[in-house]
């Protein structure tokens, strides 16, 4: 191996370097998408179905977990943000924001302070029949006040039935048909209840989906206060900034370079403005007194 330099890896690496932005991304949590059961259909197709198992619990009681979270969007991207207040007992900035608004008694401070409202959401944790290799999914989807929701079409079909839809042994699975709606968004438009079937025909697999003791906040991030504070404040998504060691609002940062880069520029233009200047006097005080030498060129201007 040779140890030579080489003065254009070494060039190319500082460049590399000097070009790294100063903040990044930061996740509480690693993602996997397998986690996750989702109604969307791919663009260009009408309608589709898909077929689902719910899980029971250990201790028998309800199956969809009641979620508060706020619902905004974040560089032109609708997030969810859990309800620190609902979820935590702690201050949240989204609350905060809709207290204060609604404190003003102006009738278009109250018309924005609903944008600030914490609303309930359903976690369910289900099988996918279509990905039954991904194992355990969670299944998030909204209260619907109009009772026209998902939530309500499958207790729809728990009425008609009067049966554990999720009893491993008896339980049944539910048939999902989405259809896009007037604004062309994949909606769950009718839920339908199968024959009784077996959670799987291998125990060892049933016995593993059943063993599955994550909540949901195994698999949905509960973001804090400073980190939502800077959505309620700026309207900007945070980033991760490595020198201050915390999330900062991305349009600042990016506020900030931009300032910083024109005040480079700016005192770039009047050191060459001073050199040139600088060169131009001593050129002309020593042309008074020497004879420039023929056949040489002059020098570049010094920027």
């Amino acid at each position: 191996m040779s140890n030579e330099k080489n003065p254009l890896a070494a060039m190319l690496a500082q460049y590399e370097s000097n070009n790294k932005p100063k903040y990044e991304k930061k996740n509480d949590k690693v993602y996997d998408l397998k986690n996750y059961f989702n109604t969307f259909i791919k663009e260009g197709v009408k309608s589709a179905t898909k077929q689902i198992r719910i899980l029971g619990t250990h201790d028998g009681s309800s199956p969809f977990v009641e979620m508060y979270a706020h619902k905004v969007q974040v560089d032109g991207e609708w997030k969810t943000f859990p309800c620190l207040k609902h979820e935590k007992g702690e201050a949240c900035p989204f609350c905060e924001a809709r207290e204060a608004l609604l404190a003003t008694g102006k009738e278009a401070d109250k018309e924005l302070a609903k944008k600030y409202n914490a609303r309930m959401l359903y976690i369910v944790k289900v099988i996918d029949r279509d990905n039954e290799a991904d194992g355990v999914k969670f299944w998030r989807f909204n209260h619907d006040y109009r009772k026209e929701g998902i939530y309500d079409k499958i207790i729809g079909v728990l009425n008609a039935i009067k049966k554990d839809v999720t009893d491993p042994s008896t339980g049944r699975d539910l048939l999902l048909t989405i259809n896009r709606n007037q604004s062309n968004v994949p909606v769950v438009s009718a839920v339908a209840s199968l024959d009784p079937s077996v959670l799987s025909e291998n125990a060892d697999q049933a016995k593993t989906w059943l063993s599955d003791t994550r909540t949901w906040e195994d698999v949905y991030s509960v973001r804090n206060y400073d980190y939502m504070e800077i959505i309620v404040k700026t309207g900007s998504a945070p980033v991760w900034d490595k020198e201050q060691k915390k999330f900062v609002s991305k349009d600042a940062v990016k506020a900030e370079t931009k300032n910083d880069l024109e005040a480079e520029l700016t005192m770039g233009v009047e050191n060459v403005k001073a050199n040139v200047k600088a060169a131009t006097t001593t050129t002309t005080e020593a042309s008074e007194t020497v004879a420039e030498p023929e056949g040489e060129e002059k020098d570049d201007l010094p920027f």
